[in-house]
């Protein structure tokens, strides 16, 4: 299971550019189903990784009997890109793993129902709407038009995010490095200057408040069912519509089993040596919040922070660029995704400076430019060589001062730890008896105002760059379904101040960990994806340490 995050950029348009020029993905590597002598029909099928040599085990609970146990070194729960990410690296330590996921391989109405939780405060899609159960957990949801197949845009942590983390950037920059080579992206190399060329000029933004940088584009085969290599040793059981229902622990200080169970009710019980939560910020909120006697009591939460401070990534749809002169649309075509020298898919963004945030008190933001539509009768459309409809790939389009009348500007905005904003349980139970997840969240005032001031910062110097004016819808707010959920389990080295600890481990539980965008203590403005597989291949160096 996993987050359901979004690329809502790109709604719209053909996006014939990524099509044309995006890398080819690995081609579909699964084994055939084959029988298991002397046990059931789980079959063997391949599962993740980037060895042509290994191979993994996939079990179905739905064919499981009831009271069936699995012992393991680790037990991962979920199979997003989390999970994935760590049970490849683990493999490598030939350590034996089982990843129990909720969902199967294809959609799966049962299993979303078990998605369903209440909202409070602020309107949002919903906890349903917002994850998705299944293998390759949020991967699957995203929508960006890549080679074959989809894909989402990566982009790291800045350096002051890490202010209130136990680690500064420098520490994680060799797990950035590694993470790159597993989504399958190019180097790692974020500022403009790396990929820069005559053809696509940048913008001359003022010094010290705004500065180019780029997202990069990588596809979901990285960490789909289909298109996984296999694993190593026969030492990985993917066991999928296996729902983690609860922790048992043994006395005091480690988990002793976790239970889990299959739509039709038949319990599955593990007994590893080491435990990982990767289920996304919902639900390893909620496992922690169930396996104990009450909310107060619940693992990891002698401190109340358990489910507190989730975060979103919100929107800002208000902002219109009128360009200064017609030439802008040749001249921001770096800011359009497009193919760089070495093949790599690479999109310009505007970024903030540190200097800016801090002087102007503004949140950190990611700008991206998408050009706004002339109203065209169907033979103008023609003679222009209209192609996409606003979206990615607007830089190829012919005469384009004559077919787009200024810019969009979609604005990612952090969003603050709040420990108002949290999940906790709800009344109602689910199909399985677990009690639904809760989620209060709220863009409060002083939010609000944090990024009315951004607006006008904005307005201000893209027009002394003479790039535009800017309009400004005022009295608007953010939408807040980027669907990057965070910071439910708040990483901090003490645990009155946080959930895990340093190395993502439960305070106070010997052998339970986390990973994913939960353990986040403040979650930037970037896509959470690149960062969340760099801390699942530290945390696999880990555990090989411990194991």
């Amino acid at each position: 299971m996993g987050i359901g995050a979004v690329d809502d950029y790109n709604r719209c348009g053909s996006h014939a550019l990524l099509r044309d020029n995006a890398l080819d993905s690995a081609a579909n590597q699964s084994t055939s189903l084959r029988e298991r002598p002397g046990g059931y029909d789980y079959g063997d099928r391949a599962l993740v990784c980037h060895s042509a040599e290994d191979l993994t085990v996939e079990l179905d609970a739905l064919t499981l009997p009831d009271g069936v146990q699995f012992d393991a070194d680790v037990c991962i729960v979920g199979a997003g890109p989390a999970g994935l990410a760590l049970a490849c690296e683990l493999a490598r330590l030939d350590a034996t793993v089982i990843i129990l996921e909720s969902g199967g391989l294809t959609p799966d109405r049962d299993a979303q129902e078990l998605n369903e939780g209440d909202t409070l405060g602020d309107a949002y899609a919903g906890l349903r709407a917002t994850r998705n159960r299944r293998v390759g957990g949020s991967t699957t949801l995203w929508n960006t038009p890549f080679g074959n197949g989809v894909g989402a845009k990566y982009m790291p942590l800045d350096a002051w995010d890490f202010e209130e983390w136990p680690f500064d950037l420098s520490h994680v920059l060799p797990f950035y490095h590694r993470a790159q080579v597993v989504c399958g992206l190019g180097t790692f190399a974020y500022d403009a200057d790396a990929w820069g060329d005559e053809s696509r000029p940048l913008l001359n933004l003022p010094r010290d408040l705004l500065a180019t940088r780029v997202y990069q584009l990588g596809c979901e085969s990285a960490f789909s069912q289909g298109s996984m290599e296999p694993l190593r040793g026969r030492n990985i059981r993917l066991c999928r519509h296996a729902t983690a229902v609860e922790l048992t622990m043994d006395g005091a200080r480690a988990v002793r089993a976790v239970h889990a169970s299959n739509p039709r009710g038949n319990h599955i019980r593990v007994t590893p040596k080491f435990v990982v939560l990767a289920g996304g910020a919902i639900e390893n909120a909620r496992l922690l919040l169930v396996s104990g006697s009450g909310e107060r009591s619940a693992l990891g939460n002698g401190s109340d922070w358990v489910g507190r401070g989730f975060m979103e990534h919100p929107r800002d749809y208000s902002l219109r660029l009128i360009p200064r002169s017609g030439d802008l649309f040749r001249n921001a075509a770096f800011y359009d995704f497009h193919a760089a020298r070495d093949g790599t898919i690479v999109g310009g963004r505007i970024a903030l400076e540190e200097h800016a945030i801090r002087t102007k008190r503004i949140p950190n933001a990611s700008v991206t430019l998408l050009p706004r539509l002339r109203k065209l009768p169907a033979l103008a459309r023609r003679l222009t060589g209209r192609g996409p409809d606003g979206g990615y790939g607007w830089s190829r389009v012919r005469r384009p001062n004559l077919v787009f009348d200024g810019f969009r500007l979609v604005v990612n905005i952090e969003q603050r730890p709040n420990a108002e904003n949290r999940v906790v349980l709800s009344r109602v139970k689910d199909a399985l008896g677990v009690p639904r997840p809760a989620l209060h969240w709220r863009w409060c005032d002083e939010e609000q105002a944090g990024l009315d001031r951004l607006r006008e910062c904005l307005a201000s110097w893209l027009e002394e760059a003479e790039v535009g004016r800017l309009v400004i819808t005022p009295g608007t707010r953010p939408d807040p379904n980027a669907h990057h959920h965070a910071g439910t389990t708040r990483m901090h080295v003490s645990p009155q101040h946080g959930v895990v600890d340093a190395n993502a481990r439960v305070h106070g539980v010997e052998n339970l960990y986390i990973a994913g965008a939960s353990v986040f203590p403040t979650a930037g403005v970037a896509n959470p994806t690149l960062t969340i597989v760099a801390l699942s291949l530290r945390l696999a160096d880990h555990l090989g340490q411990r194991l």
